[in-house]
């Protein structure tokens, strides 16, 4: 019996010491492929977002080109300026921010899960196996902002669009560190050809 206890000691040490150095393996494994899937998702997620908050708000919204976009023109009949309708174009962006920082914070925290066997690294065996998973959570703050885009589109013809410049920020707290993460795209808000003899400059918004 004695030498029972004596083989099972040492044994059983061992076994704990493999424990231990597993999970901190596992550990340093998972903090050092956080940030990249941290940055994958969230970027995922505000791509949805704006997406959802977008379209909201121009089904709320119903804007045209004609009802944001007017022109004077001079005594020949050429445009002589361009103006926009501030108001109309600042309420539908912040209501695109506002619709996708609300699509980001109900999601509140996200479940981020991954087989064991990927964490673990090599390729054999990468994607099979139990899941570990973990939890981020995001928060959202978007901005926008307007610009006009000329370009040629023919003889005398000028292609005009409203181009909605749009940055979303994303916070993302895990295992108490807060990571900002920034999306970014372009969205055509209106689209028209001007036909006729166009100024060299048009009016800001």
């Amino acid at each position: 019996m004695k030498r029972r206890r004596k083989i099972i000691i040492p044994t059983v040490a061992v076994i704990s010491l493999a424990a231990v150095g597993f999970f901190v393996f596992l550990e340093l494994r998972i903090k050092s492929v956080r940030e990249d899937i941290s940055i994958l998702e969230a970027n995922s997620i505000s791509s949805s977002a704006l997406s959802a908050g977008l379209e909201k708000a121009l089904s709320d919204y119903k804007l045209n080109y004609d009802d944001i976009v007017s022109f004077t023109y001079d005594s020949e009949g050429n445009i002589k300026s361009l103006s926009t309708d501030m108001v109309a174009l600042n309420s539908l962006g912040g209501q695109i921010g506002s619709n996708t920082d609300k699509y980001i914070d109900n999601i509140g925290t996200y479940k981020v899960s991954l087989p064991l066997t990927s964490l673990l690294g090599g390729q054999l065996f990468s994607g099979i196996g139990p899941h570990i998973s973990f939890y981020i959570t995001m928060r959202g703050l978007t901005s926008t902002k307007f610009e006009n885009h000329f370009e040629s589109a023919g003889v005398n013809q000028t292609r005009h669009r409203i181009v909605l410049d749009v940055t979303v920020k994303t916070n993302i707290v895990f295992a108490g560190k807060v990571s900002i993460v920034e999306y970014n795209s372009d969205v055509f808000i209106a689209e028209s050809i001007i036909v006729g003899v166009t100024p060299d400059t048009f009016a800001d918004f």
